[in-house]
């Protein structure tokens, strides 16, 4: 009885609901429908364009509040890191989301796999370079390695599946 009297005030939020996103492989369109039928056609390089640039703003959107964190005095005292290493994590998450539509999946083990061999490659070559190589000095060159390798992961994943698209 209490739901009947809603009802009508609700009536416009159930066309919101029923609204689907509907994906179509064969014709690589995205299409977003009403019951009523298909309302507007949205390329997928237009949405994977969109989706790159989103994430890119994130990026900076993350870069700047914590460089204006590290402006405080307590916080640059307690913790001695750089806006960047936040990136791997975030990048990687962004890999994964930007590729997983496309016609092959997921690019995450790929890049895992080159980021991991790269760095061992990298190890061996401070081993090598330094018989006195201690975990941290290891731990931070791989972190600064892993900082700027994912991100031209994250750029040239991003671009091959934009130009995949069209």
């Amino acid at each position: 009885m209490l739901l009947s009297f809603y009802a009508p005030i609700f009536a416009p939020l159930s066309l919101v609901f029923h609204t689907q996103f509907n994906y179509h492989y064969r014709s690589m369109q995205y299409v977003l429908s009403k019951s009523g039928g298909p309302i507007m056609h949205i390329s997928p390089w237009m949405t994977n364009t969109a989706t790159f640039l989103f994430q890119l703003l994130i990026l900076f959107i993350v870069a700047g509040f914590l460089v204006i964190l590290r402006k405080n005095q307590y916080f640059r005292s307690k913790v001695a890191i750089k806006p960047l290493d936040f990136w791997p994590p975030i990048l990687l998450y962004f890999i994964h989301e930007i590729s997983k539509e496309g016609l092959s999946g997921s690019f995450i083990p790929e890049v895992v796999i080159v980021w991991l061999g790269l760095t061992l490659i990298v190890l061996i070559w401070q081993i090598f370079s330094n018989p006195k190589l201690t975990y941290k000095k290891f731990f931070v060159t791989f972190w600064r390695f892993s900082d700027l390798f994912l991100f031209f992961c994250w750029i040239v994943v991003g671009l091959f599946v934009i130009f995949q698209a069209v």
